[in-house]
């Protein structure tokens, strides 16, 4: 039996957190999150979780349970497929429970690896990763080039999250990805009842510069130097994402602060950009004007008393 999930989606800077809050308050429900930035320990202000951590999960000071965030440490590759399997296990126990819930987030991948599963993929190995994760790229993939050319051919060179994926699907498996892909099934035992929020470009990219500005304030600059004392570095995937390496490129002397504040802002609104395009692509989703902030949440209540029917 497949199960209809209330999917709040949008760009990042429109407000979707502080949406699911107000929802989750209303009508008591968890939140699971589908941020590809949030999973990540330590990291907090760049990627704008909510405050308090418990036991794996965070508590917003407004008392709503999330799901999803904190689960990993930087230094470990953390695939669509990854979250696509830890995501329904956390479904599965909050239906078990009887637990109401809403999934959020603004990773197009993720929730296309839930809603539309390519194939059944291997759970994740760490102490494979960690042996990958030694090795030189370029000898990844040219591995990479001898088992599996038609991943090859997909993935970049320097890709060196999907290459070790592919890689590590291959040692579990004994067949390539390319051929695992091949047997893919569209079916899911999910089903998303779509909202989306959204602003006018000009607005969305004022949010944007804005919160970007509201995390230097609230001390990014010093959290990138905790992560870096931890040991994690710009080779980590993690300290990739937006903010966090242009604070390293400004902490490396390579920018000066308001370069990096620049960069990362036009990096923001570029992703922004993307992913917009990427959602105006799904089907049914039902679009909710984030301008008027009062009639936001009224609106996207309304959307969720018409998800209830369904059951």
């Amino acid at each position: 039996m497949a199960h209809n999930i209330f999917t709040l989606v949008g760009p990042t800077g429109v407000g979707k957190t502080d949406i699911a809050i107000k929802l989750a308050q209303e009508y008591n429900v968890d939140i699971i999150s589908a941020d590809s930035r949030q999973i990540y320990k330590y990291m907090d202000i760049g990627t704008a979780k909510p405050r308090v951590a418990v036991s794996g999960q965070r508590i917003a000071d407004s008392g709503v349970r999330f799901h999803l965030v904190d689960i990993i440490t930087p230094d470990i590759l953390y695939s669509a497929a990854d979250f696509a399997q830890d995501c329904k296990k956390v479904i599965n126990e909050l239906i078990q429970q009887k637990k109401s819930f809403i999934l959020v987030g603004g990773s197009g991948l993720y929730l296309k690896a839930l809603f539309k599963p390519f194939f059944s993929a291997p759970p994740r190995d760490l102490t494979l990763r960690k042996r990958l994760e030694k090795d030189d790229l370029d000898k990844l993939y040219a591995r990479l080039q001898l088992i599996d050319l038609n991943s090859a051919q997909r993935i970049k060179p320097q890709d060196r999250q999907r290459i070790i994926r592919a890689l590590e699907i291959y040692e579990q498996t004994c067949k390539p990805m390319s051929e695992k892909i091949k047997e893919q099934s569209d079916s899911s035992e999910f089903i998303p009842f779509y909202i989306g929020l959204t602003l006018p470009r000009k607005i969305l990219n004022e949010k944007i510069n804005q919160r970007f500005d509201k995390m230097i304030e609230d001390g990014l600059v010093n959290e990138v130097k905790y992560l870096m004392k931890l040991g994690y570095t710009k080779e980590h995937n993690a300290l990739n994402g937006i903010g966090y390496a242009e604070i390293i490129r400004y902490l490396d002397g390579e920018l000066s602060l308001m370069q990096a504040i620049d960069s990362a802002k036009t990096r923001s609104r570029q992703y922004a950009k993307r992913q917009m395009t990427w959602f105006k692509k799904l089907e049914n989703v039902n679009w909710v004007d984030a301008s008027v902030i009062d009639k936001v949440k009224e609106k996207v209540s309304c959307y969720y008393q018409q998800f209830l029917k369904l059951d």
